[in-house]
């Protein structure tokens, strides 16, 4: 962990989206400090992970959380207090300016995504993660939506159920409202993509809400954010202390 008064705060310009990537591999060092970050509610959901490998993973994911709104804030991590939403869904409590944010994290790694003024949902999956596709898909998607799989080699159609159902996860989280709303009751298919044609980012339009689904760096994993509005500049970049 940095020496937050030494680094420089970060910049994030009205309309814009930042998705850090965070990698959850640690020394013994780098995880005590990461300790040193977090309040006594969440030392104690650390302490409630019965693997250590899940507790590392939690911990990181939370104080590297804790350091990107500091350096957008210019606060220090530690003091950086949380509210949560009926759903659960975690926000700063009074901060200087209306920062919104999000994450999410799989396997060893982690997204925090920040924007302005604007409701924000974000998720991560990674692609080794076994799923049963046929029946999650019957059961969660819309007819579209499985059309759009089928078009898909058995080979490739766990990649697109990912890049589907990562949409529709991170729409979910962006909305606020959890489970309450109902995964099969939007359409994310455009996401899914043609099998023919990949692009590094795809932006597309639900309801209103921007969504932004991309692959990181070592292409294990799939991912997606979504953002209240229309018209986003979303910039993905690697956390670096």
């Amino acid at each position: 962990m940095s020496n937050q008064a030494s680094t420089p705060p970060l910049q994030l310009p009205d309309g814009a989206v930042d998705v850090w990537i965070v990698d959850l591999r640690a020394s013994d060092q780098a995880l005590r400090a990461a300790n040193s970050l977090l309040n006594h509610e969440e030392l104690t959901r650390a302490r409630r992970f019965r693997f250590p490998n899940d507790r590392r993973r939690f911990v990181m994911a939370r104080a590297t959380a804790r350091q990107v709104l500091g350096r957008y804030l210019q606060q220090t991590p530690e003091s950086l207090q949380f509210e949560y939403g009926d759903h659960g869904k975690p926000r700063l409590a009074s901060p200087s300016v209306d920062l919104r944010f999000n994450t999410s994290r799989s396997a060893e790694r982690a997204l925090i995504a920040c924007t302005l003024g604007r409701e924000i949902g974000v998720d991560i999956e990674w692609i080794g993660r076994e799923l049963e596709i046929d029946d999650l898909a019957q059961r969660f998607f819309t007819t579209a939506e499985n059309i759009q799989l089928q078009k898909y080699s058995p080979a490739e159609r766990h990649h697109a159920f990912l890049r589907c159902w990562t949409c529709k996860e991170a729409f979910v989280k962006a909305v606020g409202k959890g489970l309450s709303l109902g995964l099969d009751q939007f359409d994310v298919s455009a996401g899914i993509g043609d099998p023919v044609a990949q692009a590094p980012i795809k932006n597309f339009v639900v309801n209103g809400w921007s969504i932004s689904l991309f692959v990181t760096g070592d292409a294990d994993y799939v991912s997606a954010v979504a953002v209240e509005k229309e018209a986003v500049t979303v910039r993905v970049q690697d956390w670096i202390e």
